[in-house]
């Protein structure tokens, strides 16, 4: 995941590189809970801008993650979007340090001329997860009493009235499967 670019910064303005993620780096993820399953695989394109490279392509990532209905984790893959500007900060030609860039967010090109997507491909992943990790649509997740897993099947709870004031409608419900049986 990691290019040189000094030939690409060389090159006019407009100027397209295509390359293919190299799937030897590893890739630090923040959360303990989120682990790669596989390689990242994705290819880019490096378009040389008047102020640096530009970044665009898909990234595939092989995830596994855990239901948040049914606790279980599961292997998925996840596609998202890279987008990212970066910026020399050494002059090719000269060698000479340039200024830094006005955005704080902006992503650096070594001394080295060494574009490095590690970091920029593991923001963008943590935005790209799910709010919700669901091993599939229609998971039934947990019992909340008993804790079966109601993907397997029912469980034999009864479901608690906590509040007095619906042990009327119980009573209602319990009258009306009565008066249909009958």
């Amino acid at each position: 995941m990691i290019f040189n670019v000094a030939q690409l910064l060389k090159a006019p303005v407009g100027t397209v590189q295509a390359v293919e993620l190299d799937n030897e780096d590893a890739l630090d993820l923040l959360d303990e809970e989120i682990q790669l399953t596989g390689p990242i695989t994705g290819e880019m394109r490096l378009h040389r801008t008047n102020q640096g490279i530009f970044v665009s392509g898909t990234v595939h990532a092989p995830l596994w993650l855990q239901c948040s209905r049914c606790l279980k984790e599961f292997s998925t893959e996840l596609a998202f979007p890279l987008r990212e500007e970066f910026y020399p900060t050494i002059d090719v030609e000269t060698g000479l340090p340039l200024p830094a860039p006005e955005s704080e967010l902006a992503f650096p090109i070594t001394p080295h001329h060494e574009l490095d997507l590690r970091e920029a491909i593991r923001q963008n992943l943590v935005l790209a997860l799910p709010i919700r990790a669901l091993c599939h649509e229609e998971c039934a997740g947990l019992c909340p009493q008993c804790g079966k897993d109601l993907n397997t099947g029912s469980c034999a709870c009864q479901p608690d009235v906590e509040d007095e004031r619906f042990s009327v409608l119980r009573g209602l419900l319990n009258g009306s499967e009565a008066a249909e049986t009958s």
